[in-house]
Formats: C-alpha cells, structure tokens, sequence
C-alpha cells in the first residue's frame, strides 16, 4: 500500500480463523490507518502476539534517510544504527555506492544486508575476507546503452539550454552504472541554488514535462524523477523495480516493507513501489522527509525483526 504514514495513526483488527485437519489456529491481522483513513500497512500475529512473517526493509536514501545530497543527521544516525541491529536492512538508491556510503556513514551501511546502488544497477553484498573480516563485493553491474549516444546527450543539453530557468552551473548529466542522472540547474548547483530550482519546478512541473517528452521519443528508455532536482535515466526494466527478483525465494515467507520519497508516478520510488504491492506480503509507505521515516521506526511495523 504505496500510502502516506500522517501524524495519528489507529487500528482496526481481523481476526483470521485457519482450519488444518486437526487444529485450530487463530491469526489477528492488525491494519494501521492515517489521519486520512488511508491503511498504511499491516500486519499479521499469531495467538501469542508474534508476528507470522520475517521482515525485509527497503530505504531509499535522499528524501527518506538523508536530506537530498546531504549527510545523515547525527541523532538519526544513532537511532537508525539502533534500530536496525538484527534485522534484514538493504539500501535502494538512485545514488551511486560511494556516495551513499558517505551519506550514511560506515558504521551504518556495514550492519546493512546489501546496497543496491544506481537505481538497483549495482548490487553490493559484505563478504567475508581469508583473515576474518567482511568487506564490500560488487555482485553485479548492468550496463547503459543508447542507440548514437553523441546524439541522445547532445538532446539533454539542448534542454538545459531552452529551459527558462535563471541559474545554470557545471556538468548536467553524470553516466553512472547503468543509468544517467540528468540535472537543468547542474551538479555544481550549491545547495541554495538547488532549493530555488526545486521551488521552479514545482510551480512550472518542468522536470515531468521533460520526461513525459523524453519518453515518447525514446520508447526502449525509461525517464522518471529522482531527488529533488534531478531526472534519472535507464534502460527499460533497469528501474528500481528489478531489485525484487533478488528475494523471490523470500516472497512468501518474508514482508517486505519499503520506504520512499518520490513514490507517486513518475518518481524513481515508483515502480519498486508498484513491485513490493504486488508481493504476497507488501507495503510501500511513502514519506516527505528523514523526520517521517524517524517516526516510522516506532511504529509497529518497524518494532518486528
């Protein structure tokens, strides 16, 4: 359920009665609303208040853990690095491996199951080394190809240069494993610059003009919003959708919670959103900022291991 978690939540319980050839068993399904009578998720107890199913949590990064392109906030850090000790934790970002790395910081990313980087194009795991210790391995990469390449990002620049927009600076676009980001303020954008810019699109809905003009033109694409000021770019299926298939000996035994911020249509959050709702045991919870997802982790969806 791909729904906003507000400020006061209440519940409303089912209880699921199973009938085995000899036993009786008595499941409770406890579903948690917003302010706006949205459900936001569920969850399933046995007799004895346990949850059924094992957990799997999904987060994006910027929006939902960190400020766009800015570090994690200190007392989040040691809440979520809390938190999340002997659960199943993975990263799900547009952002590429170092730099979520730097946003989170070691000591958080190192308790972590695995990182899919660049829209789920690279996936890191921790192995164990010969002398004890586990580090970082790339399991897989994809590749981004476009048919005249020269051509395509000679088109991204001629947006930038008809856009109406005031401020542009530095490069904008950036190749990343399996994907492009593409940017009208530019990557050298300070953060005020990039705050204006946000400002912009908002009212004129520039970026999803762009992409819906994009996407029509290059069918074998894929083009969404990603972060605050920025499109990504990627070969169709290559979104953040793909990351599922990497539990699918999990689906129904495990809930898969994810968590982001650019869920609605055509955010980056989107199609794995879309993915976890289709599972057999799924929520997608949308979120504005790191402060929402906070209190989501005292929530009781997030107290389960």
């Amino acid at each position: 359920m791909g729904r906003s978690l507000g400020s006061q939540v209440f519940d409303i319980y089912n209880v699921i009665f199973y009938f085995p050839i000899i036993d009786l068993v008595v499941f409770t399904r406890k579903h948690v609303y917003n302010e706006n009578n949205d459900m936001c998720y569920s969850l399933v107890y046995d007799c004895r208040g346990t949850t059924v199913l094992e957990m799997i949590y999904l987060f994006d990064v910027d929006g939902t853990l960190t400020p766009a392109k800015n570090k994690i906030d200190q007392q989040f850090a040691r809440d979520f690095y809390d938190w999340q000790k002997g659960k199943q934790v993975y990263i799900v970002s547009g952002g590429s491996f170092p730099r979520i790395l730097d946003q989170l910081g070691r000591e958080i990313t190192d308790e972590m199951k695995g990182v899919f980087s660049c829209m789920g194009n690279a996936y890191y795991k921790k192995k164990p080394n010969l002398d004890g210790y586990s580090t970082w391995s790339l399991i897989y990469k994809n590749k981004f190809t476009v048919e005249k390449p020269r051509l395509f990002f000679s088109e991204l620049e001629r947006y930038v240069m008809n856009s109406d927009y005031h401020t542009k600076t530095g490069r904008h676009y950036e190749e990343r494993v399996g994907m492009v980001n593409f940017s009208i303020v530019g990557r050298n954008a300070t953060m005020e610059e990039r705050k204006q810019y946000e400002e912009y699109d908002t009212e004129h809905r520039e970026r999803e003009k762009i992409v819906a003009k994009l996407s029509k033109k290059h069918p074998s694409l894929d083009f969404v919003i990603g972060g605050a000021v920025s499109m990504d770019i990627f070969n169709k299926g290559n979104d953040k959708g793909q990351v599922i298939k990497h539990f699918s000996d999990k689906l129904a035994d495990h809930h898969i919670v994810f968590v982001g911020d650019r869920i609605p249509f055509p955010g980056n959050d989107y199609s794995l959103a879309e993915a976890v709702k289709r599972c057999p045991h799924g929520d997608a919870i949308e979120v504005n900022t790191w402060q929402d997802t906070a209190a989501l982790l005292k929530t009781d969806l997030f107290a389960s291991g």
